[in-house]
């Protein structure tokens, strides 16, 4: 028997186990991550909720502002700019991944907790928006910068 071939033959299958492990093991939390990290800034706030038992919508436009939201790879959040709807200047830990919106009957979905604040979490057209309109409150649009 050719032990040449034999080992030569096993030594390409345990390549291609190992590959096969890293690749699977490996998760979309890096990619996932990278949709948010780096520095976005805030063009829209948009109110929604009740008023005095009416419905009261409205927006600001912050497209003219500076306002920055840099969320860092190492879960901080720094927002830098004029005061604004969202949060005042400073920093802030932040979460993005998949988490309960409500109790822990609701299936998970992709968010944001900025401060245990939970945000939802919308990527269309190159713009985010990060959402409290669940509970009659605001919508934070973005575009990253």
């Amino acid at each position: 028997m050719n032990y040449k071939v034999k080992w030569n033959g096993m030594k390409k299958i345990l390549i291609l186990i190992v590959t096969i492990t890293i690749l699977t093991s490996c998760s979309n939390d890096d990619h996932i991550s990278n949709q948010i990290t780096g520095n976005w800034k805030l063009i829209e706030a948009k109110f929604y909720g009740l008023e005095g038992g009416s419905s009261s919508e409205g927006s600001i436009d912050y497209s003219e502002e500076n306002i920055i939201y840099n969320f860092q790879s190492n879960g901080t959040l720094v927002v830098s700019g004029r005061e604004n709807a969202g949060h005042t200047n400073g920093e802030y830990e932040y979460f993005f991944g998949e988490d309960h919106l409500g109790g822990n009957n609701e299936p998970k979905i992709l968010l944001v907790k900025i401060d245990e604040s939970k945000w939802t979490y919308d990527l269309t057209n190159d713009k985010m928006t990060l959402g409290k309109s669940y509970v009659d409150g605001i919508n934070l649009v973005f575009e990253r910068k």
